[in-house]
Protein backbone atom coordinates (compact mmCIF):
# COMPACT_ATOMS: atom_id res chain seq x y z
CA UNK A 1 0.00 0.00 0.00
CA UNK A 2 1.11 3.62 -0.97
CA UNK A 3 0.64 5.58 2.46
CA UNK A 4 -0.14 3.83 6.01
CA UNK A 5 -3.90 5.61 5.79
CA UNK A 6 -6.35 7.57 4.78
CA UNK A 7 -5.32 10.13 7.60
CA UNK A 8 -2.30 12.52 8.12
CA UNK A 9 -0.62 14.98 11.29
CA UNK A 10 -1.75 18.15 10.37
CA UNK A 11 -3.43 21.40 12.13
CA UNK A 12 -6.99 21.86 13.14
CA UNK A 13 -9.23 21.55 10.34
CA UNK A 14 -11.57 24.33 10.12
CA UNK A 15 -14.27 22.42 8.39
CA UNK A 16 -14.18 18.97 11.25
CA UNK A 17 -16.31 18.50 14.25
CA UNK A 18 -14.73 16.89 17.52
CA UNK A 19 -16.42 14.96 20.15
CA UNK A 20 -15.91 13.01 23.57
CA UNK A 21 -16.93 9.35 24.42
CA UNK A 22 -15.64 7.06 26.53
CA UNK A 23 -16.42 4.02 24.18
CA UNK A 24 -16.78 4.35 20.30
CA UNK A 25 -18.72 1.12 19.06
CA UNK A 26 -18.33 1.03 15.63
CA UNK A 27 -20.69 -1.53 14.20
CA UNK A 28 -24.62 -2.01 14.82
CA UNK A 29 -25.28 -5.59 14.59
CA UNK A 30 -25.38 -8.18 17.10
CA UNK A 31 -22.14 -7.86 18.69
CA UNK A 32 -21.48 -4.28 18.25
CA UNK A 33 -25.47 -3.59 20.13
CA UNK A 34 -24.39 -6.40 22.47
CA UNK A 35 -21.60 -4.59 23.72
CA UNK A 36 -23.07 -1.51 23.78
CA UNK A 37 -25.80 -2.64 26.01
CA UNK A 38 -23.58 -4.47 28.07
CA UNK A 39 -21.77 -1.41 28.98
CA UNK A 40 -21.47 0.08 32.34
CA UNK A 41 -25.10 2.80 32.07
CA UNK A 42 -21.99 5.30 33.31
CA UNK A 43 -20.37 5.42 30.46
CA UNK A 44 -20.55 7.66 27.63
CA UNK A 45 -21.66 5.58 24.40
CA UNK A 46 -21.37 6.45 20.67
CA UNK A 47 -22.67 3.79 18.15
CA UNK A 48 -21.58 3.66 14.48
CA UNK A 49 -23.54 2.04 11.96
CA UNK A 50 -22.95 2.09 8.17
CA UNK A 51 -26.20 1.48 6.69
CA UNK A 52 -29.89 0.70 7.99
CA UNK A 53 -30.28 -2.42 9.85
CA UNK A 54 -31.31 -4.37 7.05
CA UNK A 55 -28.32 -4.72 5.33
CA UNK A 56 -26.54 -5.81 7.98
CA UNK A 57 -25.59 -9.67 8.21
CA UNK A 58 -27.82 -9.78 11.85
CA UNK A 59 -30.50 -8.84 10.07
CA UNK A 60 -30.07 -11.26 7.24
CA UNK A 61 -29.34 -14.56 9.12
CA UNK A 62 -31.96 -17.10 9.30
CA UNK A 63 -30.82 -20.18 10.53
CA UNK A 64 -30.56 -18.98 14.20
CA UNK A 65 -27.92 -19.28 17.44
CA UNK A 66 -26.45 -22.48 18.32
CA UNK A 67 -26.86 -23.31 22.14
CA UNK A 68 -26.07 -26.72 24.36
CA UNK A 69 -29.51 -26.65 26.16
CA UNK A 70 -30.92 -29.68 24.39
CA UNK A 71 -32.15 -32.10 27.17
CA UNK A 72 -29.58 -35.09 24.75
CA UNK A 73 -27.35 -32.23 24.05
CA UNK A 74 -23.74 -31.41 26.47
CA UNK A 75 -21.43 -28.31 26.07
CA UNK A 76 -18.74 -30.74 25.31
CA UNK A 77 -20.62 -32.44 22.28
CA UNK A 78 -21.06 -29.11 20.92
CA UNK A 79 -17.32 -28.10 21.46
CA UNK A 80 -16.50 -31.34 19.47
CA UNK A 81 -18.77 -29.94 16.88
CA UNK A 82 -17.10 -27.03 16.40
CA UNK A 83 -13.98 -28.36 16.61
CA UNK A 84 -14.21 -30.87 14.23
CA UNK A 85 -15.70 -28.34 11.64
CA UNK A 86 -12.79 -26.08 11.98
CA UNK A 87 -10.42 -28.92 11.30
CA UNK A 88 -7.25 -27.88 13.17
CA UNK A 89 -7.07 -24.18 13.07
CA UNK A 90 -9.77 -23.51 16.16
CA UNK A 91 -8.28 -22.22 19.25
CA UNK A 92 -9.46 -24.29 21.57
CA UNK A 93 -9.55 -21.96 24.74
CA UNK A 94 -11.92 -19.54 22.13
CA UNK A 95 -14.23 -22.41 21.63
CA UNK A 96 -14.46 -23.71 25.20
CA UNK A 97 -15.70 -19.96 26.18
CA UNK A 98 -17.92 -19.86 23.29
CA UNK A 99 -19.49 -23.02 24.22
CA UNK A 100 -19.53 -22.96 27.62
CA UNK A 101 -20.59 -19.27 27.89
CA UNK A 102 -23.92 -19.97 25.22
CA UNK A 103 -26.65 -20.51 27.86
CA UNK A 104 -25.87 -17.39 29.54
CA UNK A 105 -26.02 -15.53 26.08
CA UNK A 106 -29.44 -17.12 25.57
CA UNK A 107 -30.32 -15.67 28.52
CA UNK A 108 -29.13 -12.14 28.60
CA UNK A 109 -31.86 -12.51 24.78
CA UNK A 110 -34.44 -13.63 26.83
CA UNK A 111 -34.09 -11.09 29.91
CA UNK A 112 -34.38 -8.48 27.24
CA UNK A 113 -37.47 -9.99 26.00
CA UNK A 114 -36.70 -12.73 23.18
CA UNK A 115 -39.10 -15.09 22.90
CA UNK A 116 -37.62 -18.11 21.07
CA UNK A 117 -39.84 -20.72 18.76
CA UNK A 118 -41.33 -23.34 21.52
CA UNK A 119 -43.75 -25.81 22.13
CA UNK A 120 -45.18 -27.12 25.72
CA UNK A 121 -41.57 -28.82 26.43
CA UNK A 122 -39.95 -25.71 25.57
CA UNK A 123 -37.38 -24.25 23.11
CA UNK A 124 -37.74 -25.95 19.69
CA UNK A 125 -34.70 -26.64 18.78
CA UNK A 126 -33.59 -27.38 14.96
CA UNK A 127 -29.78 -28.89 13.58
CA UNK A 128 -27.98 -27.27 10.85
CA UNK A 129 -25.08 -28.91 9.53
CA UNK A 130 -22.24 -30.47 11.38
CA UNK A 131 -24.13 -30.49 14.28
CA UNK A 132 -24.55 -33.69 15.68
CA UNK A 133 -27.19 -33.17 17.82
CA UNK A 134 -30.57 -30.40 17.49
CA UNK A 135 -29.42 -27.32 19.37
CA UNK A 136 -30.42 -24.35 17.30
CA UNK A 137 -32.76 -21.85 18.74
CA UNK A 138 -34.86 -20.11 16.28
CA UNK A 139 -37.66 -17.82 15.41
CA UNK A 140 -39.15 -19.01 12.56
CA UNK A 141 -36.75 -18.27 9.54
CA UNK A 142 -35.94 -14.44 10.91
CA UNK A 143 -33.98 -15.15 13.46
CA UNK A 144 -31.20 -12.71 13.23
CA UNK A 145 -33.94 -10.11 12.12
CA UNK A 146 -35.70 -10.55 15.54
CA UNK A 147 -32.82 -10.16 17.50
CA UNK A 148 -31.73 -7.47 15.25
CA UNK A 149 -34.58 -5.75 16.03
CA UNK A 150 -35.05 -6.39 20.04
CA UNK A 151 -31.38 -4.81 20.48
CA UNK A 152 -32.40 -1.84 18.94
CA UNK A 153 -35.51 -1.38 20.58
CA UNK A 154 -33.48 -1.79 23.90
CA UNK A 155 -30.44 0.96 22.44
CA UNK A 156 -32.93 3.42 22.05
CA UNK A 157 -34.05 3.18 25.33
CA UNK A 158 -30.59 3.61 26.75
CA UNK A 159 -29.83 7.11 27.88
CA UNK A 160 -25.95 6.77 27.68
CA UNK A 161 -25.74 5.76 23.78
CA UNK A 162 -25.66 7.74 21.04
CA UNK A 163 -26.49 6.67 17.95
CA UNK A 164 -25.26 7.64 14.42
CA UNK A 165 -26.75 6.07 11.97
CA UNK A 166 -25.27 6.04 7.81
CA UNK A 167 -21.76 7.12 9.36
CA UNK A 168 -18.86 6.13 7.56
CA UNK A 169 -15.92 4.63 9.33
CA UNK A 170 -12.76 6.76 7.99
CA UNK A 171 -9.74 5.80 9.94
CA UNK A 172 -9.08 4.81 14.13
CA UNK A 173 -6.95 7.50 15.61
CA UNK A 174 -3.72 6.44 17.74
CA UNK A 175 -1.20 8.25 19.51
CA UNK A 176 1.62 5.62 19.21
CA UNK A 177 0.34 2.38 19.20
CA UNK A 178 -2.65 3.86 21.87
CA UNK A 179 -5.97 3.90 20.63
CA UNK A 180 -7.65 7.29 21.37
CA UNK A 181 -10.95 7.39 18.82
CA UNK A 182 -11.81 7.21 15.11
CA UNK A 183 -12.39 10.08 12.78
CA UNK A 184 -16.06 9.19 10.73
CA UNK A 185 -18.24 11.15 7.87
CA UNK A 186 -21.33 11.61 9.94
CA UNK A 187 -23.85 14.42 7.94
CA UNK A 188 -21.65 14.92 5.01
CA UNK A 189 -18.91 16.09 7.60
CA UNK A 190 -15.51 15.15 8.82
CA UNK A 191 -16.38 14.39 12.23
CA UNK A 192 -13.41 13.15 15.20
CA UNK A 193 -15.10 10.65 17.57
CA UNK A 194 -12.54 10.84 20.70
CA UNK A 195 -12.44 8.37 23.02
CA UNK A 196 -10.65 6.08 25.64
CA UNK A 197 -11.90 2.84 24.04
CA UNK A 198 -12.95 1.70 20.50
CA UNK A 199 -14.66 -1.53 19.55
CA UNK A 200 -14.36 -2.84 16.07
CA UNK A 201 -17.67 -4.77 15.14
CA UNK A 202 -18.24 -4.15 11.31
CA UNK A 203 -18.87 -7.43 10.53
CA UNK A 204 -16.94 -9.48 7.82
CA UNK A 205 -15.91 -8.63 4.00
CA UNK A 206 -17.80 -11.38 1.94
CA UNK A 207 -19.48 -8.65 0.47
CA UNK A 208 -16.26 -8.21 -2.01
CA UNK A 209 -17.34 -11.29 -3.91
CA UNK A 210 -20.06 -10.80 -6.69
CA UNK A 211 -22.18 -13.56 -5.83
CA UNK A 212 -23.15 -13.14 -2.31
CA UNK A 213 -25.66 -13.70 0.15
CA UNK A 214 -24.25 -10.14 1.71
CA UNK A 215 -24.87 -6.53 0.69
CA UNK A 216 -21.61 -5.06 -1.22
CA UNK A 217 -21.45 -2.66 1.86
CA UNK A 218 -19.88 -5.80 3.67
CA UNK A 219 -16.73 -5.09 2.86
CA UNK A 220 -14.12 -5.48 5.95
CA UNK A 221 -13.82 -1.43 6.69
CA UNK A 222 -13.16 -2.18 10.21
CA UNK A 223 -10.45 -4.88 9.51
CA UNK A 224 -9.02 -1.87 6.62
CA UNK A 225 -8.91 0.44 9.39
CA UNK A 226 -7.68 -1.67 11.93
CA UNK A 227 -4.78 -2.64 9.97
CA UNK A 228 -3.46 0.73 9.28
CA UNK A 229 -4.15 1.00 12.83
CA UNK A 230 -1.29 -1.47 13.15
CA UNK A 231 -3.37 -4.50 14.48
CA UNK A 232 -2.63 -7.85 13.70
CA UNK A 233 -5.08 -9.33 11.41
CA UNK A 234 -5.61 -12.92 10.66
CA UNK A 235 -7.36 -15.81 9.17
CA UNK A 236 -8.08 -13.70 5.92
CA UNK A 237 -8.01 -16.86 3.51
CA UNK A 238 -10.96 -18.38 4.88
CA UNK A 239 -14.56 -17.58 3.41
CA UNK A 240 -17.42 -19.71 4.04
CA UNK A 241 -19.59 -20.13 0.93
CA UNK A 242 -23.09 -21.11 1.95
CA UNK A 243 -24.63 -24.37 -0.74
CA UNK A 244 -28.02 -23.06 -0.70
CA UNK A 245 -28.36 -19.21 -2.24
CA UNK A 246 -31.18 -18.36 -4.40
CA UNK A 247 -30.68 -15.77 -7.14
CA UNK A 248 -34.11 -13.63 -7.16
CA UNK A 249 -35.63 -12.09 -10.89
CA UNK A 250 -34.12 -8.73 -9.59
CA UNK A 251 -30.79 -9.91 -9.58
CA UNK A 252 -30.29 -10.06 -5.72
CA UNK A 253 -28.96 -13.76 -3.82
CA UNK A 254 -31.44 -14.43 -1.35
CA UNK A 255 -30.40 -17.42 1.10
CA UNK A 256 -31.81 -20.46 1.84
CA UNK A 257 -31.64 -21.29 5.41
CA UNK A 258 -29.92 -24.45 6.07
CA UNK A 259 -32.32 -25.46 8.62
CA UNK A 260 -34.49 -26.61 5.69
CA UNK A 261 -31.96 -29.07 5.34
CA UNK A 262 -32.31 -29.89 8.91
CA UNK A 263 -35.46 -30.32 8.20
CA UNK A 264 -35.27 -32.34 6.12
CA UNK A 265 -34.85 -30.89 2.20
CA UNK A 266 -32.49 -32.73 0.02
CA UNK A 267 -30.42 -31.62 -3.58
CA UNK A 268 -31.11 -32.78 -6.85
CA UNK A 269 -28.73 -32.97 -9.57
CA UNK A 270 -30.43 -31.84 -12.81
CA UNK A 271 -31.46 -35.54 -13.24
CA UNK A 272 -33.72 -35.54 -10.17
CA UNK A 273 -31.10 -37.90 -8.21
CA UNK A 274 -29.93 -36.97 -4.66
CA UNK A 275 -25.92 -37.04 -4.97
CA UNK A 276 -24.47 -35.87 -1.55
CA UNK A 277 -24.52 -39.27 0.13
CA UNK A 278 -21.74 -40.10 -2.47
CA UNK A 279 -19.91 -36.97 -1.52
CA UNK A 280 -19.95 -37.29 2.09
CA UNK A 281 -21.30 -39.91 5.14
CA UNK A 282 -23.50 -36.74 6.59
CA UNK A 283 -24.96 -36.19 2.98
CA UNK A 284 -26.87 -32.80 2.99
CA UNK A 285 -26.13 -32.20 6.26
CA UNK A 286 -22.11 -32.25 5.65
CA UNK A 287 -20.26 -29.18 6.74
CA UNK A 288 -21.19 -26.33 4.66
CA UNK A 289 -17.56 -26.39 2.68
CA UNK A 290 -17.95 -29.89 1.83
CA UNK A 291 -21.50 -29.45 0.59
CA UNK A 292 -20.59 -26.25 -1.54
CA UNK A 293 -17.71 -28.28 -3.82
CA UNK A 294 -19.89 -31.06 -4.09
CA UNK A 295 -22.40 -29.11 -5.71
CA UNK A 296 -19.98 -27.72 -8.29
CA UNK A 297 -18.74 -31.17 -8.47
CA UNK A 298 -21.78 -32.97 -9.46
CA UNK A 299 -22.51 -29.72 -11.59
CA UNK A 300 -19.69 -30.14 -13.69
CA UNK A 301 -19.99 -33.62 -14.06
CA UNK A 302 -23.18 -33.22 -15.61
CA UNK A 303 -22.11 -30.62 -18.35
CA UNK A 304 -22.42 -27.47 -15.68
CA UNK A 305 -26.08 -28.34 -15.31
CA UNK A 306 -28.47 -27.02 -12.83
CA UNK A 307 -28.56 -28.06 -9.30
CA UNK A 308 -31.67 -27.79 -7.23
CA UNK A 309 -33.11 -27.85 -3.31
CA UNK A 310 -36.04 -30.24 -2.75
CA UNK A 311 -38.67 -29.39 -0.09
CA UNK A 312 -41.46 -30.50 -1.81
CA UNK A 313 -41.87 -33.53 0.57
CA UNK A 314 -42.18 -31.41 3.37
CA UNK A 315 -45.91 -30.24 2.79
CA UNK A 316 -46.90 -26.61 2.20
CA UNK A 317 -48.41 -25.56 5.46
CA UNK A 318 -45.50 -27.05 7.49
CA UNK A 319 -42.79 -25.15 4.83
CA UNK A 320 -45.27 -21.54 5.31
CA UNK A 321 -45.50 -22.08 8.82
CA UNK A 322 -41.73 -22.94 9.38
CA UNK A 323 -39.84 -20.91 6.88
CA UNK A 324 -42.21 -17.66 6.51
CA UNK A 325 -39.70 -15.27 4.80
CA UNK A 326 -38.06 -18.17 2.93
CA UNK A 327 -41.77 -18.84 1.55
CA UNK A 328 -43.04 -15.59 0.86
CA UNK A 329 -39.63 -14.71 -0.91
CA UNK A 330 -39.99 -17.92 -3.44
CA UNK A 331 -43.31 -17.30 -3.96
CA UNK A 332 -43.00 -13.30 -5.01
CA UNK A 333 -39.68 -14.85 -7.84
CA UNK A 334 -42.87 -17.60 -8.65
CA UNK A 335 -41.24 -20.65 -7.42
CA UNK A 336 -43.46 -22.78 -4.24
CA UNK A 337 -41.40 -24.96 -2.26
CA UNK A 338 -44.31 -27.85 -1.98
CA UNK A 339 -44.41 -28.33 -6.04
CA UNK A 340 -41.26 -26.63 -7.48
CA UNK A 341 -37.49 -27.83 -6.77
CA UNK A 342 -35.26 -24.75 -5.84
CA UNK A 343 -31.65 -23.53 -8.31
CA UNK A 344 -29.78 -22.98 -6.06
CA UNK A 345 -25.62 -22.20 -6.05
CA UNK A 346 -22.95 -21.79 -3.46
CA UNK A 347 -22.32 -17.70 -2.63
CA UNK A 348 -20.37 -16.43 -0.45
CA UNK A 349 -21.31 -15.57 3.35
CA UNK A 350 -19.38 -15.46 5.93
CA UNK A 351 -16.04 -15.05 5.72
CA UNK A 352 -13.27 -16.07 9.21
CA UNK A 353 -10.70 -13.70 8.73
CA UNK A 354 -10.30 -10.65 10.53
CA UNK A 355 -8.92 -8.38 13.49
CA UNK A 356 -6.80 -10.88 15.66
CA UNK A 357 -7.47 -10.78 19.40
CA UNK A 358 -7.61 -12.52 22.84
CA UNK A 359 -10.33 -14.02 24.35
CA UNK A 360 -11.74 -10.63 25.74
CA UNK A 361 -11.85 -8.91 22.16
CA UNK A 362 -8.29 -7.01 22.89
CA UNK A 363 -6.16 -6.54 19.85
CA UNK A 364 -2.54 -5.39 20.13
CA UNK A 365 -3.12 -2.02 19.82
CA UNK A 366 -4.31 -0.38 23.21
CA UNK A 367 -7.36 0.18 23.78
CA UNK A 368 -8.64 -1.63 20.34
CA UNK A 369 -11.26 -4.22 21.08
CA UNK A 370 -13.10 -6.39 18.12
CA UNK A 371 -15.75 -8.34 18.55
CA UNK A 372 -18.57 -10.60 16.02
CA UNK A 373 -17.64 -11.27 12.47
CA UNK A 374 -14.66 -8.49 12.60
CA UNK A 375 -12.61 -10.73 15.10
CA UNK A 376 -10.45 -13.38 14.35
CA UNK A 377 -10.89 -15.02 17.80
CA UNK A 378 -10.18 -18.82 17.13
CA UNK A 379 -13.26 -20.03 17.47
CA UNK A 380 -14.23 -20.90 13.99
CA UNK A 381 -11.10 -22.35 12.94
CA UNK A 382 -10.70 -23.25 8.80
CA UNK A 383 -14.86 -23.61 8.73
CA UNK A 384 -17.61 -21.85 10.58
CA UNK A 385 -19.84 -24.34 12.52
CA UNK A 386 -23.83 -23.21 11.53
CA UNK A 387 -25.37 -21.26 13.77
CA UNK A 388 -22.21 -20.20 15.55
CA UNK A 389 -22.00 -16.79 14.53
CA UNK A 390 -24.91 -15.41 16.35
CA UNK A 391 -23.90 -16.76 19.04
CA UNK A 392 -20.08 -15.57 19.16
CA UNK A 393 -22.02 -11.89 18.69
CA UNK A 394 -23.25 -12.42 21.84
CA UNK A 395 -20.58 -14.42 24.00
CA UNK A 396 -18.02 -11.82 22.93
CA UNK A 397 -19.73 -8.69 22.80
CA UNK A 398 -20.87 -9.66 26.24
CA UNK A 399 -17.15 -10.28 27.23
CA UNK A 400 -15.65 -6.98 25.41
CA UNK A 401 -17.96 -4.89 27.63
CA UNK A 402 -17.47 -6.86 30.58
CA UNK A 403 -13.59 -6.36 30.41
CA UNK A 404 -13.69 -2.51 29.56
CA UNK A 405 -16.02 -2.31 32.50
CA UNK A 406 -13.41 -3.48 34.88
CA UNK A 407 -10.17 -1.03 33.26
CA UNK A 408 -11.64 1.60 31.80
CA UNK A 409 -9.67 4.62 32.09
CA UNK A 410 -10.20 7.88 30.70
CA UNK A 411 -8.17 9.88 27.87
CA UNK A 412 -7.50 13.28 26.56
CA UNK A 413 -5.27 12.52 24.32
CA UNK A 414 -5.96 14.96 21.17
CA UNK A 415 -4.46 13.88 17.82
CA UNK A 416 -5.29 16.41 15.09
CA UNK A 417 -5.20 14.71 11.68
CA UNK A 418 -6.94 15.75 7.95
CA UNK A 419 -8.70 13.70 5.46
CA UNK A 420 -6.68 12.20 1.99
CA UNK A 421 -6.69 8.88 0.21
CA UNK A 422 -4.57 6.89 -1.44
CA UNK A 423 -5.01 5.17 -4.34
CA UNK A 424 -6.86 5.75 -7.32
CA UNK A 425 -10.01 3.52 -8.20
CA UNK A 426 -13.32 3.56 -10.16
CA UNK A 427 -16.33 1.91 -10.19
CA UNK A 428 -15.71 -0.46 -12.91
CA UNK A 429 -12.60 -1.58 -11.01
CA UNK A 430 -14.72 -2.36 -8.20
CA UNK A 431 -17.04 -4.60 -10.68
CA UNK A 432 -14.07 -6.48 -11.90
CA UNK A 433 -12.47 -6.69 -8.89
CA UNK A 434 -15.64 -8.66 -7.39
CA UNK A 435 -16.08 -10.38 -10.42
CA UNK A 436 -12.32 -11.76 -9.92
CA UNK A 437 -12.90 -12.73 -6.69
CA UNK A 438 -15.61 -14.90 -7.78
CA UNK A 439 -13.91 -16.49 -10.41
CA UNK A 440 -10.20 -16.91 -8.70
CA UNK A 441 -11.05 -17.04 -5.06
CA UNK A 442 -14.53 -18.96 -4.59
CA UNK A 443 -15.37 -22.35 -3.46
CA UNK A 444 -12.89 -24.01 -5.51
CA UNK A 445 -9.10 -21.60 -6.04
CA UNK A 446 -5.81 -22.45 -7.75
CA UNK A 447 -2.67 -20.51 -7.65
CA UNK A 448 -2.18 -19.27 -10.87
CA UNK A 449 -5.21 -17.55 -10.99
CA UNK A 450 -5.28 -16.28 -7.55
CA UNK A 451 -1.19 -14.77 -8.71
CA UNK A 452 -3.12 -13.43 -11.99
CA UNK A 453 -5.98 -11.51 -9.64
CA UNK A 454 -3.15 -10.35 -7.00
CA UNK A 455 -1.12 -8.95 -10.09
CA UNK A 456 -4.14 -7.26 -10.98
CA UNK A 457 -5.26 -5.29 -7.90
CA UNK A 458 -1.48 -4.50 -7.23
CA UNK A 459 -1.05 -2.68 -10.89
CA UNK A 460 -4.58 -0.89 -9.53
CA UNK A 461 -2.63 0.63 -6.39
CA UNK A 462 -1.52 3.46 -7.33
CA UNK A 463 -0.31 6.90 -5.20
CA UNK A 464 -2.65 9.34 -7.23
CA UNK A 465 -4.41 11.00 -4.31
CA UNK A 466 -8.16 11.62 -5.34
CA UNK A 467 -11.36 13.29 -3.78
CA UNK A 468 -12.23 12.05 -0.10
CA UNK A 469 -15.42 10.76 0.24
CA UNK A 470 -17.36 7.79 1.35
CA UNK A 471 -16.96 6.00 -2.12
CA UNK A 472 -13.52 6.55 -2.54
CA UNK A 473 -13.10 5.20 1.02
CA UNK A 474 -15.01 2.06 0.70
CA UNK A 475 -13.49 1.22 -2.88
CA UNK A 476 -9.88 1.35 -1.26
CA UNK A 477 -11.00 -0.70 1.77
CA UNK A 478 -12.38 -3.03 -1.07
CA UNK A 479 -8.94 -3.14 -2.47
CA UNK A 480 -6.80 -3.44 0.50
CA UNK A 481 -8.90 -6.09 1.79
CA UNK A 482 -8.64 -8.46 -0.93
CA UNK A 483 -4.99 -8.12 -1.33
CA UNK A 484 -4.89 -9.36 2.17
CA UNK A 485 -7.28 -12.42 1.20
CA UNK A 486 -5.33 -13.12 -1.85
CA UNK A 487 -1.59 -12.55 -0.26
CA UNK A 488 -3.28 -15.65 2.45
CA UNK A 489 -4.86 -17.94 0.32
CA UNK A 490 -1.28 -17.99 -1.67
CA UNK A 491 0.45 -18.92 1.21
CA UNK A 492 -1.53 -21.83 2.23
CA UNK A 493 -0.56 -24.11 -0.13
CA UNK A 494 -3.00 -26.87 0.90
CA UNK A 495 -6.58 -27.38 1.29
CA UNK A 496 -8.57 -26.79 4.65
CA UNK A 497 -11.72 -26.03 5.96
CA UNK A 498 -13.30 -22.70 3.61
CA UNK A 499 -9.98 -22.83 1.61
CA UNK A 500 -9.75 -24.90 -1.13
CA UNK A 501 -6.69 -25.46 -3.76
CA UNK A 502 -6.67 -27.61 -6.97
CA UNK A 503 -2.75 -26.98 -7.10
CA UNK A 504 -2.37 -28.49 -3.21
CA UNK A 505 -6.25 -30.64 -2.88
CA UNK A 506 -4.77 -32.36 0.11
CA UNK A 507 -4.23 -30.91 4.00
CA UNK A 508 -0.38 -30.36 4.83
CA UNK A 509 0.00 -31.64 8.46
CA UNK A 510 3.36 -28.34 8.17
CA UNK A 511 -0.25 -26.14 7.93
CA UNK A 512 -1.91 -27.58 11.07
CA UNK A 513 -2.86 -24.95 14.30
CA UNK A 514 -0.73 -22.44 11.94
CA UNK A 515 -2.55 -18.96 11.55
CA UNK A 516 -1.02 -16.48 8.73
CA UNK A 517 -0.90 -13.08 10.69
CA UNK A 518 -0.77 -9.54 8.46
CA UNK A 519 0.71 -6.19 9.82
CA UNK A 520 1.35 -2.81 8.38
CA UNK A 521 4.61 -2.50 7.06
CA UNK A 522 5.52 -6.22 7.54
CA UNK A 523 5.29 -9.48 5.61
CA UNK A 524 2.33 -11.52 6.06
CA UNK A 525 3.88 -14.74 8.13
CA UNK A 526 2.50 -17.91 10.15
CA UNK A 527 2.49 -17.34 13.78
CA UNK A 528 4.54 -19.99 15.81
Amino acid sequence: MTARGYLVACPNRLDAISKQYDVVVVGAGIAGMTAALSLDSKLKVALISKEKPSKSSTYKAQGGMAVAVGHDDSCEEHISDTLRVGQGLCRKDAVDVLVREGPLALEFLQGLGADFCHDEKGLVLTREAGHSRNRVVHYYDYTGKYIAELLTDEVKKSNNIDIYDRCFLVDILTVENDCCGCAVIYEGRLLYLQAGVVIIATGGYSGLFSHSTNSDSVSGDGIAAAYRAGAVISDMEFVQFHPTAFSTTGGNIFLLTEALRGEGAVLLNSAGERFMQDYHASAELAPRDEVSRAILRESAKQGGSQIYLDARHLGREYLADRFPQVYTELAQNNFFMEKDIIPIAPAAHYTIGGINTDLWGKSNVTSLYSCGEAAATGVHGANRLASNSLLEGIVFGRRVAAHINVGFKAKNKNANFASGVSGAYCDSDVDKLRLKLDSTAGVIRSGSELKETLRWIKGKNTSQDTKADIHTYHMSNAFQLAELMLTATLLREESRGGHYRLDFPNKDEHFLYKHILHQWGKEAVFDE
